[in-house]
């Protein structure tokens, strides 16, 4: 039990407010800011600066990437709206030659059409006077086919009494007569 005692003084001694405690942390206190402050000079002397230009040159550095990258998006805005004027004008461009080129295909087919009704038309006029022209050889031929017997005929009928040259002149009138009537109705 002779520790207790002891043991109890030596609490009441160590107090926490006590003077020699209070003394203590007061010297703590003044070496602490006089470390502060020396800590603080040296920095300031060859730190400060040096950290000032460090932090004034990054400043810089991401100005000059924020001013880059706001032209940069600008130029890329100015590339798009470009691109965008360039694909509606390439759209509007290629509606007009659409358009163009339906309008000569168009054209071009009622040329042809055109073109092949004037050939077909001249083709029937070629045929239509081919025919004609051989319907009046064919008559022609007929005609002297039809004169040469029609003398024939009437040389062995009347035989002495007329000419054979009158015959041929006679029958010639008369067959270039009916042959004219007969196409006039054919025409």
């Amino acid at each position: 039990m002779s520790y207790l005692p002891m043991l109890l003084l030596e609490a009441e001694e160590s107090n926490l407010f006590s003077p020699d405690q209070f003394a203590g942390y007061a010297v703590t206190a003044v070496i602490t800011i006089f470390n502060i402050l020396l800590v603080f000079i040296v920095f300031r002397l060859f730190a400060y600066k040096k950290i000032l230009k460090l932090i004034h040159d990054r400043q810089q550095a991401l100005d000059a990437e924020l001013d880059a990258a706001k032209k940069a998006k600008e130029e890329a805005q100015a590339i798009v709206d470009s691109s965008k004027e360039t694909i509606e004008e390439a759209k509007r461009k290629g509606s007009e030659i659409m358009e163009e080129a339906k309008a000569n295909a168009d054209k071009q087919s009622k040329q042809v059409i055109d073109q092949a009704n004037n050939e077909a038309q001249q083709i029937i006029e070629r045929a239509e006077e081919d025919a004609a022209r051989m319907k009046r050889n064919a008559f022609e031929t007929m005609k002297d086919d039809i004169a040469d017997l029609s003398v024939q005929i009437a040389g062995h009928i009347i035989a002495d009494a007329v000419s054979k040259d009158e015959l041929r002149k006679s029958a010639a009138k008369h067959t270039e007569e009916i042959l004219d009537k007969e196409v006039a109705k054919s025409e």
